[in-house]
């Protein structure tokens, strides 16, 4: 099984949402970390699943995001490769994650 690949920038906010929840609950942290890192390998074999960003610029066409199903307050967003996947970020659903992948211009 092909594993997902995590952009430096995904691998930044995996940790840092790791560090957030193991400062009350390392298990559950831990716990989260699997559940999306598990996703990502599911999404590799499943690179269709998920939404495209409505109006992206043309940098981010191909993105994809997806809810952690057992954690839904966290979005991962994925960009389909031939083989697998990049997850270029992991977002709390409270952020406001357009400003990461802005619409092309009018």
């Amino acid at each position: 099984m092909n594993e997902a690949r995590l952009s430096p920038q995904a691998a930044r906010d995996l940790e840092e949402l790791h560090r957030h929840i193991a400062a009350d609950n390392p298990a559950s942290a831990a716990q989260v970390r699997t559940a999306i890192l598990d996703l990502a390998d599911f999404l590799t074999q499943h690179p269709g699943l998920g939404r495209r960003i409505s109006g992206p610029g043309k940098r981010h066409a191909q993105i994809r995001w997806l809810v952690v199903t057992s954690y839904r307050n966290h979005l991962v967003f994925f960009q389909p490769h031939e083989k697998s996947i990049m997850v270029v970020r992991i977002l709390h659903a409270a952020r406001d994650w357009t400003r990461f992948f802005p619409a092309s211009p009018s």
